[in-house]
């Protein structure tokens, strides 16, 4: 125990005594006493600020140990003693604060130490790993240059033997390089993937209504399909929220969904994929909760564009789904 605490706790000893008579008369002395008997059994905070509480204590044993200056005085002590046992709450509640604080760097630096053991490690582990590839390697070419020696040592027919294995050897070699091309390929693919899944995201929760000829209407357009394919990919299927909201804000009229498609290939092929797509929809807001008796799809085909078909950006507006809250209710 530190000389600053052994020093409070004896000075709260000897001036708890000498209050036990003056104190049971005195309301604000046993209002900051109890405060300060709080602080003292308070488990987190008791042994804090023992400086603090010290000063405390002689300021509000003042008030007992004083009687005369009449109720200037009085107030002045009284006055000092409630400020020393607010600041001895604070400052206990700072100290608190300040070994929280100490445990937490202690917690971050063993995090950190942690960390950087489970990192030297992995690179142990690493090395190890490329040692082994190393010494792999090498058994595999020593073995090939002791084949090819051993080839040179037999005539003709050896070396028949030798080409094949280099032949062997450059076939396993372009077989390798296909293989990195077509990871290569694969890794591209999956970045184009995500882009598009989170353009897609981006577009259907920028979707807006406009007003059509037979009412408000919302439009997707082909980015909510694979190419050529009449299932909606995955991200709009989660996405379709605020194509939801829209349909289902006045429920008793009409949702008409029609499909479209640009003019390129065959014209009976578009059209029964556009209709494709627009059961797709209807069958994802039907999944959503949205009543299927308002519901009607269709597709158009080709028949009504929106752009030019020669050129790629007009192709693309012509692609699309238009979901249509009818001027009517549901037949």
């Amino acid at each position: 125990m530190s000389r600053a605490l052994q020093f409070a706790l004896s000075l709260m000893l000897v001036f708890t005594a000498v209050a036990g008579h003056a104190a049971k008369h005195d309301l604000d002395y046993e209002r900051l006493r109890a405060s300060l008997d709080g602080l003292a059994a308070d488990p987190m905070f008791g042994t804090l600020a023992p400086a603090e509480r010290a000063r405390a204590e002689q300021a509000v044993q003042a008030l007992l140990a004083d009687t005369s200056g009449g109720k200037q005085a009085r107030a002045h002590r009284l006055y000092i003693a409630e400020r020393r046992v607010d600041i001895a709450y604070a400052a206990a509640q700072a100290a608190d604060q300040e070994r929280r604080l100490d445990a937490l760097d202690r917690e971050h630096d063993r995090i950190l130490l942690e960390a950087s053991r489970r990192d030297a490690e992995q690179a142990r582990l690493e090395a190890e790993k490329q040692r082994i590839q190393s010494l792999a390697q090498a058994e595999e070419a020593d073995r090939l240059r002791a084949e090819a020696d051993a080839a040179r040592t037999q005539g003709e027919q050896a070396q028949q033997d030798a080409d094949a294995a280099r032949a062997q050897a450059a076939q396993t070699q372009r077989l390798a390089d296909a293989q990195a091309r077509e990871s290569e390929l694969a890794r591209k693919e999956a970045q184009l993937a995500e882009a598009t899944a989170v353009d897609l995201r981006a577009r259907l929760q920028n979707l807006h209504a406009i007003q059509g000829a037979e009412g408000m209407q919302m439009t997707l357009d082909d980015i909510a399909f694979a190419p050529g394919q009449a299932a909606l990919r995955p991200e709009a299927k989660t996405s379709l929220g605020k194509l939801v909201a829209f349909v289902n804000k006045d429920r008793s009229k009409a949702i008409r969904i029609e499909g479209h498609t640009d003019s390129r290939g065959n014209t009976k092929a578009n059209q029964l994929l556009s209709q494709r797509r627009a059961d797709a929809v209807r069958d994802a807001l039907i999944a959503a909760g949205v009543a299927a008796n308002r519901i009607t799809s269709v597709g158009l085909g080709e028949s009504q564009p929106v752009a030019a078909n020669e050129t790629e950006e007009g192709r693309a507006r012509n692609r699309r789904v238009d979901v249509i809250l009818e001027d009517r209710a549901p037949q």
